[in-house]
């Protein structure tokens, strides 16, 4: 089959095109987004930043890194809520990680 002729809009997929240490959408089980009190599908810009009671500069420095997926549609950005909980997830095993190392830094 030959290569796909990509856009200039769209980026071929790179083969391992995340940072070291950064971890994937496929290092954690899908995640409820109810279990977080996410009831809607998608959430605004706005909504997000009240939700996760965060600056628009850290969500955009969450966006930029890969850690939230926006959705354009027309002028609207979105984000998905399967998304934030993936992300609240993540945090919440990283901040047990960290505090669990530093614990066991701590008794030795």
């Amino acid at each position: 089959m030959p290569d796909r002729d990509w856009s200039h809009r769209q980026r071929r997929p790179a083969a391992d095109s995340r940072p070291e240490g950064h971890l994937g959408d496929d290092d954690f089980p899908r995640v409820d987004p109810r279990a977080f009190g996410l009831l809607k599908a998608t959430y605004s810009v706005a909504e997000t930043l009240e939700l996760l009671s965060i600056g628009r500069t850290s969500l955009y420095a969450a966006i930029k890194r890969g850690d939230l997926t926006p959705i354009k549609f027309g002028r609207k950005t979105l984000i998905c809520a399967v998304d934030l909980a993936m992300f609240l997830a993540r945090l919440k095993d990283e901040a047990v990680a960290s505090h669990t190392a530093g614990f066991r830094r701590r008794r030795v």
